[in-house]
């Protein structure tokens, strides 16, 4: 079976134990302004242009099958006609590489033959695999058949997700599943679906159901402020949590690093200015949460 994932990271230390690589799954259903990967939220491969690079030949719009692209000065790319396209030429014919693609088919079996290549690493780390994104459930079949074949393989597997999918489908991947890493970004419906487009609903109770099955979940939650970051929204947050059951929790401090990707994929939503907490801020919403019983850290 075949995906579509728009980057590899190996000897990654940050989603899960151990040294890990993180498969970054394209599609997700939600649209968080902050996003860091916006080139993931279409499930579709999609060339990326960074017009620091373009030299104005026009060899992409002249190999595009499709007319999908306006040449430069005024360049654009019209993804709606880019989707049904196989191959991209366009990036292909670039002299310059300032068409990028994010985005590239892999089966099964090639991304397990990479992943192997690191056992040594997982075995003495206690690492493995993080299928990320995105929202991996987008493409739950091949999540679910690579998931597997890892699990064979004796690999250590987690999710980090969003949990914006039907119960059914997070089902599926429990018996493949070591941990879950589950954002939590808001338990308000109405600023949840305002900032991302999201179900609180949905989600919040598809993450009691994974903490009732007895998985293994850490909770994550991007601190972005106005949206998230004053302390009885984060208290909120920690209520929910011990409700459900879930004492891991990790707070992830906002940055601004995917903003230039808005401009490559011509994000018709530019990331407006937000002002991170500082160190001190962060640190105090995480005593609170360890004031409330939960074992918080920032990470």
């Amino acid at each position: 079976m075949n995906g579509i994932i728009f980057d590899i990271q190996r000897f990654s230390v940050h989603d899960g134990p151990g040294i890990r690589t993180n498969i970054f799954f394209k599609g997700c259903p939600l649209h968080c302004e902050w996003c860091c990967n916006p080139e993931s939220q279409s499930v579709f491969p999609q060339p990326l242009y960074d017009a620091e690079q373009c030299i104005g030949c026009g060899s992409c719009a002249a190999a595009c099958p499709y007319k999908a692209i306006t040449a430069a000065p005024d360049y654009r790319i019209d993804y709606e006609r880019c989707k049904t396209c196989s191959d991209h030429p366009c990036v292909r014919s670039c002299y310059a590489r300032a068409l990028t693609l994010a985005g590239t088919v892999y089966s099964t079996d090639e991304i397990v033959e990479l992943v192997k290549r690191d056992m040594t690493f997982y075995a003495s780390s206690g690492g493995g695999i993080t299928c990320s994104g995105g929202e991996a459930t987008v493409q739950i079949d091949f999540l679910v058949e690579l998931l597997s074949a890892c699990k064979r393989a004796g690999i250590h597997t987690a999710m980090e997700i969003c949990s914006a999918c039907s119960w059914e489908s997070l089902q599926r991947t429990l018996p493949y599943t070591d941990l879950y890493l589950c954002d939590v970004k808001h338990v308000d419906p109405q600023k949840l679906r305002l900032e991302t487009g999201g179900n609180a609903a949905l989600i919040l109770e598809n993450v009691r159901h994974l903490a009732a099955s007895g998985a293994q979940i850490t909770a994550r939650v991007p601190v972005i402020p106005e949206f998230n970051s004053d302390v009885e929204e984060i208290r909120r947050i920690g209520e929910f949590l011990l409700d459900a059951g879930i004492p891991d929790v990790n707070l992830l401090a906002f940055h601004r690093l995917g903003v230039p990707k808005y401009r490559k994929i011509f994000h018709p939503v530019q990331p407006r200015e937000r002002q991170s907490l500082t160190a001190e801020e962060m640190q105090s919403r995480v005593e609170l949460l360890c004031g409330m019983g939960l074992r918080a850290s920032i990470g």
